[in-house]
């Protein structure tokens, strides 16, 4: 087992209805399959995270496959970095919402073992209930409950990441996919509420250099355009932190639109160091 206590850092054992550790620590297993690791005093907020209205518009969104060009771009590249090579690979999808890319990441399902870590526990109870394949946990991205050198690949999409706590918990040769906004993502969406429209910029290339034992192995920028009616442009629009610059009178009145989807994917590899 390689779940930790967030209490003592102990490894916790897997028991029936519950995770355990030697120390005594307990977690109950939930209904749903997943458990709860967010201890009270870690918390900022009692529901931390995103919230229902949220979590459920983009399941609704992602579920029609807009995104699916993105999966199919992550899986082509585990295949590409030979990420799968043995039947004990681990993947830890950190920030991983309701596990849309928990569930359709990896070339061969039978040989990756996949763990999603999110602070919602709203987010989680959906991702358990619809995946029986993976493990889910309500977690922090800055105490990953994870003992250290585990995981094989570290997924993030559209999530905060710390970039010590990911070193940790990686293995060496270790990979870290991170997919951020492209510089048009939902450029449409964004010039319906601002004056000027100021493309996504992220320093995590730069964040990446600042640490020796991490290295760049590619960046790539994929893109499309895609046709949505008022319906679906409002699943898009409350699925992201956009909706609350939106006025209800003007999601009541959307039109059908083209709207630019844009990823940028960064492979950071940790060396045998």
């Amino acid at each position: 087992m390689i779940i930790s206590c967030p209490n003592c850092q102990a490894v916790l054992e897997n028991h029936p209805s519950m995770l355990r550790c030697k120390n005594g620590h307990s977690f109950d297993r939930a209904k749903e399959g997943y458990v709860n690791l967010m201890l009270s005093n870690h918390k900022k907020s009692k529901n931390p995270g995103d919230n229902k209205e949220m979590i459920v518009a983009r399941e609704r969104f992602l579920g029609q496959g807009y995104y699916d060009f993105l999966v199919k771009y992550i899986n082509e590249l585990i295949s590409r970095l030979n990420i799968q090579k043995n039947d004990q690979s681990l993947m830890l999808d950190l920030g991983c919402g309701s596990g849309y890319y928990t569930r359709n990441v990896g070339v061969d399902k039978n040989k990756l073992e996949k763990i999603g870590i999110d602070i919602s526990r709203n987010a989680i109870s959906i991702a358990a209930k619809s995946d029986k394949n993976s493990s889910y946990l309500v977690g922090s991205v800055y105490r990953v409950p994870l003992m250290e050198n585990t995981v094989d690949l570290l997924l993030n999409v559209f999530s905060p990441m710390y970039i010590e706590e990911a070193k940790r918990v990686l293995k060496k040769d270790g990979f870290i996919i991170k997919v951020i906004p492209g510089p048009d993502h939902m450029r449409q969406v964004a010039e319906m509420v601002y004056d000027v429209y100021r493309p996504h910029h992220i320093d995590f290339i730069k964040e990446i250099k600042e640490h020796k034992e991490l290295g760049l192995i590619e960046q790539n920028t994929i893109s499309r355009k895609i046709s949505l009616d008022p319906n679906q442009l409002r699943n898009l629009i409350s699925m992201t932190p956009y909706l609350y610059k939106f006025k209800k009178e003007q999601l009541d009145s959307l039109k059908s639109s083209e709207v630019s989807l844009s990823f940028t994917v960064i492979v950071v590899r940790r060396k045998n160091v």
